[in-house]
C-alpha cells in the first residue's frame, strides 16, 4: 500500500472528520475556529483520503486536533505520521509544545509518540478526554515536507 501525505485546505478535512469522528452530529460539529489557519495534514491512497490531522498554532505551542484515520487503516500507522508530519513542520516553525485533548481510550498512542497524558479527565460529548503534550525541541525524527512525502 502506498501513502502519501500532503497538506490541504480546512474545507477538505471535514466531511471526513464528521464521518470518522461524529457521524450522528451536524458538520458544524466538526467545524473549528481558526480551520481556515491551521495546517491541515491528509493521508492519501491514490486519490482517496484516508487520513487526517489538523494543527492549529498559538505560539510557542501548537494544538493538535480532529486527528482522524479510516477504519481500515486505524492499524497501519496513518496517524502516527499524521502527527509526526504536523509536529516537524510546527517544530520547523519554531514552535516548541504540541498539545491535544486526546480521548481517554487513545492514550497508549499519544504516548507511544511520547506524549505525556494527564491523568485528570474531563467530558465533551458524554466522552471521556486527557490533555496530552508533546515537547517538539526533544523530538528526532528526521524532517518531512508533508506536501512531498510517501510511504509504502
Amino acid at each position: 500500500m502506498s501513502v502519501t501525505f500532503s497538506l490541504l485546505p480546512a474545507h477538505e478535512t471535514l466531511g471526513f472528520r464528521q464521518a470518522m469522528l461524529w457521524p450522528d452530529k451536524p458538520i458544524e460539529h466538526v467545524m473549528v475556529p481558526g480551520d481556515d489557519a491551521a495546517l491541515h495534514v491528509g493521508a492519501f491512497v491514490k486519490e482517496t483520503l484516508i487520513g487526517v490531522g489538523s494543527f492549529y498554532p498559538a505560539a510557542p505551542k501548537v494544538r493538535l486536533r480532529k486527528l482522524a484515520v479510516a477504519p481500515d487503516y486505524r492499524t497501519a500507522g496513518i496517524g502516527s505520521k499524521l502527527v509526526l508530519h504536523g509536529a516537524q513542520a510546527m517544530k520547523r516553525d519554531g514552535l516548541h509544545q504540541l498539545w491535544c485533548d486526546a480521548r481517554q481510550s487513545a492514550c497508549g498512542f499519544y504516548e507511544k509518540l511520547g506524549f505525556v497524558v494527564s491523568d485528570d479527565v474531563f467530558y465533551k460529548s458524554d466522552i471521556a478526554y486527557v490533555k496530552a503534550h508533546l515537547d517538539l525541541r526533544a523530538l528526532t525524527a528526521p524532517p518531512v515536507v508533508p506536501s512531498s512525502t510517501q510511504t509504502g
